[in-house]
């Protein structure tokens, strides 16, 4: 049980823990999940329906003409969600590494972008290991 000390602290500090107040900074803030998109699923895309569809009716082993089933669909997303993901860290490497003179610094930057990429791949596999277990 916190004392009203412990309390009133909370408080304050509620109080001053209110995000970015200024225009630029809360403009900053809004860009934070659109540098790469792979916070949303690709399912959430119109553009990948097909996509998800046809590879979904691939692993179901079936002529369904009603479409997949939901686990077949889940993996075939997480699989499309890899594969993006690979074509990104491809591109970091063209970017930081291949294209460029080795500069430690630069480096530095891909080591830094490839660990924050790794935090979506790990999510994707073990959605798509969620859903395999689900299709036995």
């Amino acid at each position: 049980m916190p004392t009203d000390r412990q309390l009133a602290a909370n408080r304050e500090n509620a109080r001053k823990s209110t995000g970015p107040r200024s225009l630029a900074g809360r403009n900053a803030s809004r860009r934070n999940a659109l540098r790469h998109g792979l916070a949303i699923g690709i399912g959430a895309d119109p553009a990948f329906n097909e996509d998800i569809e046809k590879l979904a009716k691939a692993l179901c082993f079936t002529d369904e003409t009603q479409g997949a089933g939901e686990p077949a669909r889940e993996i075939a997303e997480a699989e499309l969600d890899l594969w993006r993901i690979r074509k990104i860290r491809a591109m970091l490497f063209d970017t930081y590494y291949v294209a460029k003179i080795l500069v430690p610094d630069r480096l530095m930057q891909l080591n830094d972008k490839l660990a924050k990429l790794e935090r979506y791949e790990r999510r994707e596999f073990s959605r798509r290991k969620r859903a395999l277990r689900a299709l036995q």
